[in-house]
């Protein structure tokens, strides 16, 4: 198909139809106008706006969240915050659920709609932060202005490109690319297509700014991140921090493909959802073993807490059986954000044999060698030698761990994982509870989300690569 045809076929999918979109307006404009005069009744200096991408015209059909942000007089303080959003609270009844991200703030289903209600101070361009939410307003007003009318459907279509190839969202699950962050790429560049043309020739440390600002050298050596894209509203601010390594080069290696051959399958990847015996018949054929850590969990954190938590234990366990000289070829971490956390590891092999060649110092170098020496030749773990070969000393020795299994049970009972960087509110769970499984024993949890995730981790291929 050409990229014209494709072009409108997906615009005709995500650009909202003239009743979709006032439906949501006449929703925007009744809770934010009434939420307005509760908060004048309750003697606040507030108003009640929408952000993101609604109030910027850049949302997509049948997206159902919004953000309604009270923007509060300057003359207050952070401390207020509590006393904001119990207004908010009397004013929704019920069915909202209060979240920390800097400060708190509310979510509630309303209608159809899943709504987050966040306090943040009115400051000019340039003013300091009391939150750093405050930027935001800010930024819808940029966008307004920068932004043409003709630009928003291009900005629609790099959503759901991102969206098709996993790496929409600045959430630390996704470390990917926020909506202002394609607002403002789209601004820059100007299309879909001339964004895509540039990204394939992007290069670790690709500088972008919107208005005049510092030597890109600079930049470089401050953030130090794959893309530098500078806020206009904070020149002190990289939009594109979040941006992780894999999702940077996962945009790049796309939009190459892409433009090779451009399909709809970057905008909507094919839905696999396989039995659980056909990943039970996968495992059983691979010829490597898989390791999970299953984590129950009552007190689930918010998900930039939870994800980061996650991410640092299976970094930590990972390099835990290393250490031990296990082969780890993969490993990941997944959660249903409610009640359950598994980490996984793909390992060469489970086990590993008792008997390790340990590689000793050069025979030239007389002080290293002569306490090799002292301390293996009447270790009980010696198995043979030292012998010499290449010039170094060598030995055979038993290893302590040779199940990995048994290796992460030990470090996991004592203290959670703890001591080797498990962080501490996981360890926590850990401790009141956790199963490890090897291959098939994963069974009683194939359903859902995860069934889904592990078939894409054992396939390993970007779902437009085909």
């Amino acid at each position: 198909m050409e990229w014209g045809e494709l072009r409108e076929l997906i615009l005709r999918r995500i650009r909202p139809s003239v009743e979709e979109e006032r439906l949501v307006e006449a929703f925007c404009r009744r809770i934010s106008g009434e939420l307005s005069e509760r908060l004048r009744e309750a003697g606040f200096k507030a108003v009640a706006e929408v952000h993101g991408s609604v109030a910027k015209g850049t949302w997509l059909s049948g997206e159902r969240d919004l953000d309604i942000f009270i923007l509060l007089d300057p003359g207050y303080e952070r401390d207020v915050i509590p006393s904001v959003l119990e207004v908010v609270k009397r004013y929704l009844g019920s069915g909202w659920v209060e979240a920390y991200a800097e400060h708190p703030y509310l979510q509630a289903r309303i209608d159809e709609f899943q709504v987050d209600f966040v306090p943040c101070f009115r400051i000019r361009p340039g003013e300091p932060l009391k939150s750093a939410t405050d930027r935001t307003p800010l930024h819808t007003a940029y966008v307004r202005e920068h932004l043409k009318p003709e630009q928003r459907d291009e900005v629609r279509l790099l959503k759901r490109f991102m969206k098709g190839i996993g790496v929409y969202g600045a959430e630390l699950k996704v470390g990917g690319f926020s909506g202002y962050l394609c607002e403002l790429l789209i601004i820059h560049y100007g299309s879909f297509e001339e964004l895509l043309e540039a990204a394939a020739r992007w290069r670790r440390g690709t500088v972008i700014q919107l208005e005049v600002g510092p030597d890109p050298r600079e930049l470089r050596r401050r953030f130090g991140t794959p893309l530098i894209v500078v806020d206009p509203i904070d020149p002190n601010r990289n939009v594109a921090a979040p941006v992780s390594e894999d999702s940077f080069w996962s945009f790049v290696a796309a939009s190459r493909g892409f433009l090779k051959a451009p399909s709809e399958i970057y905008f909507y990847p094919r839905e696999e959802r396989p039995e659980a015996q056909e990943i039970l018949e996968a495992l059983r054929l691979r010829g490597s073993d898989l390791l999970f850590v299953v984590i129950p969990d009552s007190d689930v954190d918010v998900p930039d807490i939870l994800w980061g938590q996650l991410y640092k234990a299976e970094k930590a366990l990972r390099g835990l059986l290393e250490r031990w000289g296990f082969e780890v070829l993969r490993s990941a971490a997944w959660s249903d954000e409610a009640s359950r956390h598994i980490l996984l590891y793909e390992l060469e092999s489970a086990t590993l044999p008792i008997v390790e060649k340990h590689m000793g110092p050069p025979v030239e170098v007389v002080e290293h060698s002569e306490r090799f020496l002292r301390k293996h030749l009447g270790s009980e773990d010696l198995i043979s030698g030292p012998w010499i070969e290449g010039g170094r000393w060598w030995i055979l020795t038993r290893r302590r761990w040779t199940g990995a299994r048994e290796l992460l049970r030990h470090h996991l009972e004592v203290d959670g994982g703890r001591g080797i960087g498990v962080p501490k509110r996981l360890s926590r769970r850990i401790r009141e509870g956790f199963s490890l499984l090897l291959n098939g024993e994963i069974e009683p949890y194939l359903e859902g989300d995860f069934i889904s995730f592990l078939h894409r981790f054992l396939c390993g291929r970007a779902s437009w690569l085909h």
